[in-house]
Order: C-alpha cells, then structure tokens, then sequence
C-alpha cells in the first residue's frame, strides 16, 4: 500500500502544473494575441477602402477629438494635406494609404516643413503601414502625432461598418479558440510529466496482525537493483524523448552529447519535460543536451545540461 499523502502530493503537483500553464495561455491567446491579430486584420481592411473612404474615416475619428477640417483658400486644390483646426489652433493633417507604407524622418521632416510654412500648431502624420523608429524620435522633438498601423486600428475601429467588423472579431476569435485548445491539450501534457516526474510515495508500513506472539523476526535486507548498463540507458532515454510533445526525434552524437530535435529551443515546457526524464537515468544526469530547432528556423541551436557535478 502506498500512503495517501504521497498520491495526494503527485496529483496536485500534475493539476496545479496543468491549470497554471492552461490559464496562462488562455489569458495571453484570449486578451494580448487575440488584441494584436484583431489589428492587423482590421489594418488589411482598411487599406482595401478607397482613399475618399479612408480619409473619411480619418477626419471623423479626429473630429471627435475637437478637431475641424477648415478649408486653406491658398491651397484648396491639395488633396494630400487637409488642414484641421481646434482652440483657434491650425493643424496639418497628412495621409498615406496603404499598409506597404514605411515611413521614416524624411516623411516626419516634410511634414515639419508644411506646418512652418502654414504657421500652423502641429501636425498629424497617418497611414496603415508603419513608421520606423527613426521618424518616431524625429517626431518626438516637434508637435508631430503618428498614427500607425498599431495606434491607428483603435482609433479607426468602430467606424468600420457593423459587419465587417464583426466580421474580423468572428475570424480573430475563432483563431483565439483553437489556440487555447491546443494550450490545454499542452497544458494537460504538461500535467502529465509533471506527474511523472514526481518521485513515487513510499509504500505504507503493514501492521502486525493483533495477538501475534512470536518473537519478532530480523529484519530483511532488500537491496536495491542494480542499475541498468549505461548503453541500455541511452537507447531507453532516447525513445522516452521522442514521446513527448514539441520533440521530433533524440540520438547520442557522442557518449555524453544527446541531440534533442524539438520545434521550439526556447520553450521551457519542454525543456523541463526533457530533464525530466534525463534526471531518472543515474548514470546519464551529467548528459550534455544539444536543442536542435527545425531546418527552416531561425532559432539557434542551444546547449544545455540537466544536472552539473
């Protein structure tokens, strides 16, 4: 019989392990990812309106701010830049359309130039591309606001037409859904070694049966096995490995270098799964692993050893 504490010990440590990883994917895929995802599909909708559209949708957003598009009667033909005015203050407002846009400080300087020569206050600079962090700094320095692909979305979101929008959360969401699925399904695995990994309970002492009268006996000796030769260990490490998730395949390189194949070398996950089982073979705890990403990553390969002397 083995004691209650001891089992009681091994499936908290697994559930706790499992619920922790579960709830930490869901909170990242569900609220952070599915945030980002959210935006950069809104950003491809956006970039396949018209001009007309877009810059529509612009001067709506910053008219909830205050700002109100007057008409320069020196410039009333320019269709790039729209001036904009709030507290009696003038503002420049200059669009580029498309998401292949990447503006750098040439942009940000051209735009500077525009608001000294209008006497205006500042100025806004928008696309659904990017702005590099070069402009950023530039922009930094003057009245310059940048409305990027990142920034922009929030602004530009709920001036989408209703079922486009709801379109994209439909898409994005079910995106979040299977990935938190697949989180879980890892998370259970996780649980699992976690499990393993634990050291076995000790088996409870037997009572005496009541009224037993004879002397008591000497005690029995049981030694331990011995352990299995270092060969066997390898070759029974190896096809452990390759059982669990996120490793492809394990094989000696040398008789102290075990090359592990996995899809991720900075997944800790994994790695722990793998010292894991590094850790029950006595004579191999000292092993150097050497985390292989896939041929097509740009990952390095890492080094790493379970256990030093």
């Amino acid at each position: 019989m083995y004691t209650d504490t001891g089992m009681t010990t091994q499936w908290l440590g697994a559930i706790g392990v499992a619920i922790v990883i579960g709830f930490a994917i869901s909170f990242y895929f569900l609220g952070f990812q599915r945030r980002r995802d959210e935006a950069a599909a809104g950003i491809v909708a956006l970039s396949a309106i018209s001009w007309r559209g877009f810059i529509g949708m612009v001067l709506q957003a910053l008219r909830r701010r205050g700002y109100v598009q007057v008409v320069d009667r020196e410039d009333v033909s320019g269709d790039r830049d729209y001036m904009l005015e709030r507290d009696g203050a003038r503002w420049l407002l200059s669009c580029k359309h498309g998401s292949t846009y990447l503006l750098g400080r040439n942009a940000v300087q051209a735009l500077s130039s525009e608001v000294l020569l209008k006497s205006a206050a500042g100025g806004f600079l928008v696309t659904q591309g990017r702005i590099d962090d070069e402009a950023r700094r530039a922009a930094g320095k003057q009245r310059i606001e940048l409305l990027d692909g990142a920034t922009l979305w929030p602004e530009l979101r709920d001036l989408m037409p209703a079922d486009e929008l709801e379109a994209i959360r439909a898409k994005t969401g079910a995106v979040a859904r299977q990935r938190v699925l697949l989180g879980w399904l890892f998370a259970l695995l996780a649980g699992v070694a976690t499990y393993l990994a634990l050291p076995a309970p000790e088996p409870a002492a037997t009572p005496s049966a009541a009224g037993e009268t004879s002397a008591p006996a000497e005690p029995v000796r049981i030694e331990a096995p011995p352990p299995a030769p270092v060969e066997q260990q390898r070759s029974d490490l190896a096809r452990a490995l390759v059982t669990l998730p996120g490793v492809d395949r394990a094989i000696w390189i040398t008789g102290s270098t075990l090359q592990v194949f996995v899809a991720r070398v900075d997944d800790q996950a994994t790695v722990d799964a793998v010292c894991a089982l590094v850790l029950r073979h006595p004579d191999l705890t000292s092993s150097r692993l050497q985390l292989t990403p896939p041929a097509n990553s740009d990952q390095p390969t890492r080094f790493r050893q379970c256990r030093s002397f």
